[in-house]
């Protein structure tokens, strides 16, 4: 059985918020009178298989949820990137998380891996060398540690097999692990120093 509300990213106005049900005006009749009645939006076919009709509480656009938001019409958005990444990098990893929504895990595997080469090219490294040969200029030059530089090659191993046929099934374990090592990644080399500079000005450091 549902339980109310149910917390999203909603597709619509791309904020976090609760689905509340949506109300529903029936006609009622009695041996004395007619009237209206509100009523939840809600479809028990059984005690565990409920679909409803969820409201956002700040845009009050519709969705279709079962159960407790196992399945959501449209797909909800995945959480936000931190805007501190630059927007095309940004625009990677959302892409990534939005395959990973929707059970693309060859797709988000793939993105993932832009990401890197992406961030790699912003850091600095040859944009002509190959994704392997710029994570190793990065680490030779101290732009990342070598935790970084595994954490790199891990995504851009898995994104090749993504890539290319006849390579390893890409799972939604590999998907998942890979989005949050790129995200991490990204965290490390931008968002962090942000935060430290932001800290600095404030303090007059």
């Amino acid at each position: 059985m549902a339980n109310f509300p149910v917390s999203i990213f909603c597709p619509y106005c791309k904020r976090y918020t609760a689905l509340t049900p949506a109300s529903v005006e029936v006609k009622c009749e009695s041996i004395y009178s007619t009237y209206q009645k509100s009523v939840g939006a809600i479809w028990r076919r059984d005690y565990n298989d409920v679909w409803w009709i969820g409201v956002c509480n700040y845009c009050k656009n519709p969705v279709l949820v079962h159960n407790e938001g196992d399945v959501v019409y449209p797909s909800p958005l995945p959480s936000p990137t931190d805007e501190r990444i630059p927007e095309h990098i940004r625009k990677d990893i959302n892409e990534a998380k939005l395959c990973l929504n929707v059970n693309a895990y060859r797709a988000c595997a793939v993105m993932a891996r832009r990401a890197i080469q992406n961030a790699c090219i912003d850091k600095g490294a040859n944009r002509n060398k190959k994704l392997k040969e710029q994570i190793e200029e990065l680490a030779n030059k101290g732009v990342i540690t070598n935790d970084l530089k595994e954490w790199a090659n891990v995504v851009r191993w898995i994104g090749n097999d993504a890539a290319h046929p006849n390579k390893e099934e890409v799972s939604k374990e590999d998907a998942e692990d890979i989005l949050k090592l790129a995200e991490q990644f990204m965290y490390v080399i931008y968002v962090a120093p942000a935060i430290a500079k932001e800290r600095r000005k404030k303090r007059g450091k």
